[in-house]
């Protein structure tokens, strides 16, 4: 894996320490630390999860990882638990409901499973689907409860979007938020691919709603942090990006173009080499296939009944 990166600060205060401990770009894995307790939001590929330990373990030395708090299910935010149970004994890891659910099926975990061996290939990796181990979640959390990490607590924000069971996590004490993929993705902190699988308007709900939560440091899923008045100028692009998105899908199928036909249009405007960085090809296909006809049967079909 040529892309491996080792463990870097991004943001520190009085209060709490967040570190990018992912050692490729395509997964998504944050250690926050105090002085009391460490919890790592999302864990990443698996594939590489020995790596991501190493960049842990070079953080926390030989203290505990108390959590993990996923965002959302998806492969490249969460397979990494498994490797992380291992090491820590009493990790707790913390999800929505349905997130909860998603990772008991084993048809889930199949397709986890298939998406790590196809993301290693495109990394140049190899992985084994027995290799996951046990991604169960223990604590199930809601919207408005809090995680206690002593100096500092997050609030949770149910957000779905980008899939049903996501959710971000707000930092009163610093206004912190780190966002699910919901808000979108970005590899270089400035352009968007949008986020929605599952419903354009609950995603352009909950964008519209971070517009009015006062953040004055952005935690952006595959990329990191913005502070200040760049933390509202991307809330604003990645809402812009939604709506140029649903514009051109909607667009596309009253010119009467086949589903296929307008993924490869979304393709040929989106998938530049900055996404293809954090996302394989075959991965983008497969959130295209749920996000396409998901904006015609929301924001066409009433209308053509």
């Amino acid at each position: 894996m040529d892309r491996n990166r080792t463990v870097s600060d991004y943001y520190r205060d009085e209060l709490m320490r967040v570190s990018r401990v992912s050692p490729l770009p395509g997964g998504s894995a944050l250690l926050l630390t105090t002085k009391q307790k460490a919890a790592l939001v999302d864990s990443g590929f698996a594939f590489c999860a020995d790596e991501m330990l190493e960049n842990i373990k070079a953080v926390l030395g030989d203290r505990q990882l108390d959590y993990i708090l996923l965002t959302h299910s998806h492969y490249d935010h969460a397979s990494g638990s498994g490797r992380c149970r291992l090491a820590y004994k009493n990790l707790k890891v913390a999800a929505s409901e349905y997130a909860a659910k998603i990772l008991s099926k084993p048809s889930a975990l199949s397709v986890i499973g298939e998406l790590n061996a196809s993301a290693a290939g495109h990394y140049g990796a190899r992985f084994s689907g027995d290799e996951l181990g046990n991604l169960s979640v223990d604590v199930v959390v809601r919207e408005g409860e809090e995680i206690d990490l002593g100096d500092v607590s997050l609030r949770v924000l149910e957000a779905p979007g980008h899939t049903k069971c996501c959710l971000s996590f707000y930092i009163p004490q610093n206004k912190t938020l780190i966002s699910c993929e919901t808000l979108g993705a970005s590899a270089d902190g400035f352009s968007i691919a949008p986020g929605f699988l599952v419903s354009y308007i609950s995603s352009v709900s909950y964008i519209e709603r971070l517009l009015r939560l006062d953040i004055e440091n952005l935690f952006i899923p595959h990329f990191g942090p913005l502070r200040g008045k760049d933390c509202a100028e991307f809330i604003k692009r990645a809402l812009k990006a939604a709506e140029s998105l649903k514009d051109l899908i909607v667009s596309d199928h009253l010119q009467g173009k086949t589903e296929e036909e307008i993924i490869e249009h979304y393709r040929e405007v989106y998938y530049n080499g900055e996404l293809e960085d954090i996302q394989p090809l075959r991965a983008f296909y497969m959130n295209a296939e749920h996000l396409v006809p998901m904006v015609i049967k929301e924001m066409t079909a009433p209308a053509e009944r």
